[in-house]
């Protein structure tokens, strides 16, 4: 396999020149390329320097690959920042965190793969990975659990609140870049989806912890259903 084009052929690089242009070019070949297919022989041959020199910076194709995807939830973050620093109310901010994930996962699906695959099998070996993927959740689980707390939550709630918009949004944007939704058999405009999904879920955030009380007793499940704390306060009252 040979790369469609060279970004600097024969580049002069010096000091973080040449990580930065590896790092760039991993992400443009992701536009062509499955993240396996990938390899530092392949990527050096893009940049224009002999097949040794991606060593100086990355001690083989799986490191470099963690800071491509680093990369990509440093994007993610600052994208999240500007809405968390918005004057958007708490519901508006929930939705906008939420739309950006799957918005982003859509912009750049062979990036986004790599983020979220299976090609690194260890996050927790890179630092950079898992700060920058640490810092993109935090920002996405603050504004979540703002809105909860507005909504009559207990904080002891808040983490079960997030895991469920979590799982929202992650499993949408997955089922779209897999083309599992919307199926095939059916007629459903994509932007309508991607709205009514998440403002389903977060119709549920904001209709508060009674309500979902309410539902719990309602659906009479065989097994014991998972409860929250705020329910079963408020239960016994």
């Amino acid at each position: 396999m040979s790369p469609k084009s060279s970004i600097t052929k024969n580049a002069d690089y010096h000091h973080g020149n040449l990580r930065n242009a590896l790092i760039e070019a991993g992400r443009n070949a992701l536009k062509d390329v499955s993240a396996q297919d990938l390899s530092l022989r392949y990527l050096a041959r893009m940049v224009g320097v002999s097949e040794a020199a991606p060593s100086r910076h990355f001690a083989g194709i799986d490191e470099l690959l963690a800071t491509i995807a680093a990369s990509g939830y440093r994007d993610l973050a600052a994208l999240r920042v500007a809405i968390r620093d918005s004057d958007d109310t708490a519901l508006a901010k929930a939705y906008r965190m939420m739309r950006v994930y799957v918005e982003f996962a859509q912009r750049h699906n062979g990036l986004f793969g790599l983020m979220i695959g299976p090609r690194i099998v260890a996050h927790q070996a890179y630092p950079e990975l898992t700060e920058e993927s640490n810092r993109s959740f935090g920002l996405f689980s603050e504004t979540i659990e703002a809105l909860a707390i507005e909504s009559g939550w207990a904080p002891a709630d808040l983490k079960l609140v997030t895991h469920a918009a979590w799982s929202m949004e992650h499993g949408l944007a997955t089922l779209l870049l897999a083309n599992r939704a919307p199926r095939a058999d059916t007629k459903v405009a994509i932007p309508k989806l991607i709205d009514f999904v998440l403002m389903t879920l977060l119709s549920a955030i904001t209709a508060g912890p009674d309500h979902l009380q309410r539902v719990i007793q309602q659906c009479m499940l065989s097994e014991k259903p998972v409860v929250t704390r705020t329910a079963r306060k408020r239960a016994k009252a």
